[in-house]
């Protein structure tokens, strides 16, 4: 079934004031800022591109904020510095219906929309290339170019920021005795989804899990090849991961009490999930028989080359998984694919990047592991339904309501039946962008889409799902 994109009555209205009385310091990253954004359609929710990759800021059809923010940034001469950012949201939308369960009953209501937000609130130090900073901040991949890219898969940029600590090298290092042909980079962060509020009010009650005060953890690592010569490579991985919070489980708007449990969040239990392995007897049989916590993670690669021109074409894979088949690439050719062009002039044509993204293998149809059957006794493993970004007891890799990895994958926000899972994870897409300059101060940007659902491994659609947004 082909689902022609629907195109409503859009209004953009956008006010940037910064630097009012002048700047902080010059080529430095210090501003303060005001800014307005509205928008209005004929639909429930905002056109894909309006909302895709903003950071969680616009969801619904009809909304408008007023922004106020004050960043002062690193400053990376100098051997110690200081950051800190603060930014102010103060909004209006419309909401969107849910339905829910309440003693048996089927009931449709319209939650609110927080009218203030705290967006950005953080600070920050460094010594030498060591960082670490404390609070919630806008992040996004750093392999794909974020203003052109569909995302990256393990976190894009698309969700509310989470509050986390994080610790790391600022950027990329020499390591020693390369003589500078082999840098690394890589950070490790904790933190905690702030969404409770959301949960429940979306959640339908009806047959599954909701877990409510659900801790964060991330980390990374990329080596690259020396970036001052024409050629650089740079290959890295990254793993994040959902882990401790309450579980309920309600069955056609009832709790079942015998169902509730609390995760350990004890010391040794951040250690299990910076090392990821199995839960110990105080944990759910889940975490004893696989891994404590929920975990998704990717391997990535880029390769690009320089011309003397100074312009450069680079090529990059994102490979996702969400277990130890997929690390371990039994998932055919998932992942997100991209090409890249940059003209390294502000030309009518300065930046192209062209993506494919599959995540349709998932490493097969069946799983099941020698644990979950006590009679008959299966004595072998398969490894395949990953059903990515969902899990058993989380309510899948998203941040109120929108997804951490790829927007392409349809977020749960748009689940009006009150679904706390994706409903559209095997899917596949192409997706261009575009942009350059037609005079010096005028710059445009093109972005188009093309995206094939089949559901869920466990729900697949009756008929497949074609949507396209530019």
């Amino acid at each position: 079934m082909y689902h022609r994109l629907r195109v409503g009555l859009l209004v953009v209205f956008c006010l940037s004031i910064g630097n009012l009385f002048g700047v902080f310091a010059q080529h430095s990253t210090d501003y303060y800022s005001l800014s307005m954004a509205g928008n209005a359609g004929n639909g429930i929710f905002a056109p894909y591109y309006l909302s895709a990759n903003k950071h969680g800021l616009v969801t619904h059809s009809k909304s408008g904020y007023l922004r106020a923010s004050v960043f002062k940034g690193l400053e990376m001469n100098k051997r110690f510095s200081y950051e800190f950012g603060i930014d102010l949201v103060g909004l209006m939308s419309s909401t969107s219906p849910v339905s829910y369960y309440s003693d048996g009953n089927l009931k449709t209501y319209n939650p609110g929309v927080s009218s203030f937000l705290i967006q950005q609130a953080y600070i920050g130090m460094k010594y030498r290339m060591i960082f670490i900073s404390a609070g919630c901040r806008e992040l996004t991949d750093e392999v794909v170019n974020f203003e052109l890219s569909s995302g990256g898969l393990v976190w894009s940029g698309n969700a509310r920021p989470i509050p986390q600590v994080r610790a790391g090298f600022i950027d990329f290092v020499d390591i020693p005795f390369t003589k500078g042909w082999v840098q690394i980079k890589g950070e490790l962060a904790y933190g905690k989804f702030m969404d409770n509020d959301f949960l429940r009010d979306h959640y339908n009650y009806y047959n599954q899990y909701i877990t409510t005060d659900a801790l964060y953890h991330h980390k990374s690592i990329s080596f690259r090849s020396n970036p001052d010569k024409p050629f650089v490579v740079t290959i890295g991985a990254e793993l994040a991961a959902q882990f401790g919070g309450t579980k309920r489980y309600y069955k056609e708007g009832v709790l079942i009490d015998s169902l509730t449990m609390k995760s350990p969040t004890r010391l040794k239990d951040f250690f299990k999930i910076l090392f990821p392995s199995s839960g110990d007897g105080q944990t759910n049989e889940g975490d004893q028989a696989y891994y404590y916590g929920n975990h998704v993670g990717q391997w990535n690669l880029s390769a690009e080359y320089r011309f003397k021109d100074n312009s450069s074409v680079r090529g990059y894979f994102e490979w996702y998984y969400d277990d130890a088949s997929g690390m371990g690439k039994f998932n055919g050719w998932d992942g997100l694919w991209g090409l890249e062009y940059k003209s390294g002039k502000k030309n009518w044509l300065s930046n192209v990047v062209l993506e494919y993204l599959d995540m349709t293998n998932q490493s097969g149809p069946l799983n099941w592991c020698p644990s979950d059957y006590s009679d008959p006794k299966l004595d072998i493993e398969a490894t395949g339904a990953d059903d990515y970004y969902n899990n058993y007891f989380y309510n899948g890799w998203a941040h109120y309501g929108l997804s951490n990895g790829t927007a392409m994958a349809k977020s749960l926000l748009y689940n009006t039946d009150g679904y706390m899972r994706y409903k559209h994870n095997r899917i596949r897409g192409v997706h261009l962008g575009a942009s350059g300059y037609i005079a010096p101060e005028w710059k445009y940007k093109i972005l188009a889409s093309y995206r094939t659902s089949w559901g869920t491994i466990f729900l697949p659609l009756a008929d497949t799902q074609h949507d396209m947004s530019g």
